[in-house]
């Protein structure tokens, strides 16, 4: 009975662990995924596994008088798989998922280098007990259109200084994102002109076939303007792309 109790508040509890299977995996593709469950002290019911795409985002709040700055986590994705089942002590139960990415889900990785977190999170729905959890992070590039789009921002005279997740939603020119955040990646010119740009901010909202580019420049004297272009995804090339950029940064 001891043992029940304290497996109830988690302590001898049935053990998650998830294994990706798919390395290295581009938003709006499918990839896979082992859960692994191991037995506790005691046999416990599982009523099923949930896992959720997870990002950590940048958002803001009024505190009073002032405007703060804080970071928060977002479930942009969430999947339920009914179990119905009891696990034994010591038992190893097995099952595997094909999981499909949303293709607005952020990027984490460019060249090579981490530049944001987005994690699956995979947790277990235990009747009478507090569920076990695993975290495992992402590893995500953006898609050969985003990537052919931020190469002729940078050949048009921009260089990226860095790169956020923003809770909320976007909207172009005949598009909207559908996801509660958004990325945005920051460049800063590699020259300034007295009312040139101090910088521009670009947005991704891509819904499979084609990807919304949102840009916002920032003007010395002039503030913020907004403008936004749709390149069909199968150009994917800095040449193919170039044309639609040169439309909205000139």
């Amino acid at each position: 009975m001891l043992k029940k109790i304290l497996a109830s508040v988690g302590i001898g509890k049935a053990k998650v662990d998830t294994i990706l299977l798919s390395d290295h995996l581009t938003a709006g593709e499918s990839f896979d995924v082992e859960v692994v469950i191991k037995g506790g002290d005691v046999e416990q019911e599982l009523n099923g596994i949930e896992l959720a795409v997870m990002a950590q985002a940048k958002a803001e709040a009024e505190v009073g008088d002032d405007e703060v700055t804080y970071n928060k986590s977002i479930v942009l994705q969430h999947w339920n798989q009914a179990l119905d089942l009891t696990i034994q002590p010591g038992e190893v139960i097995t099952r595997q998922f094909t999981l499909q990415l949303h293709p607005e889900v952020p990027a984490t990785q460019l060249f090579g280098q981490q530049i944001s977190k987005v994690w699956l999170q995979t947790g277990l729905d235990i009747k009478m007990g507090i569920d076990g959890s695993d975290k495992d992070s992402l590893y995500i590039s953006p898609s050969a259109t985003q990537l052919a789009v931020l190469d002729a921002v940078s050949q048009s005279g921009y260089r990226l200084f860095k790169v956020d997740i923003e809770a909320g939603k976007v909207r172009g020119s005949g598009f909207q994102s559908q996801l509660n955040c958004y990325q945005e990646y920051e460049f800063k010119p590699e020259s300034r002109s007295f009312f040139g740009a101090k910088e521009i901010e670009v947005t991704f909202v891509d819904n499979g076939q084609e990807t919304g580019v949102l840009i916002e420049v920032d003007r010395a004297f002039i503030g913020d303007g907004y403008k936004s272009v749709s390149i069909p995804n199968h150009c994917t090339s800095i040449d193919s792309v170039m044309p639609y950029i040169k439309r909205i940064l000139d």
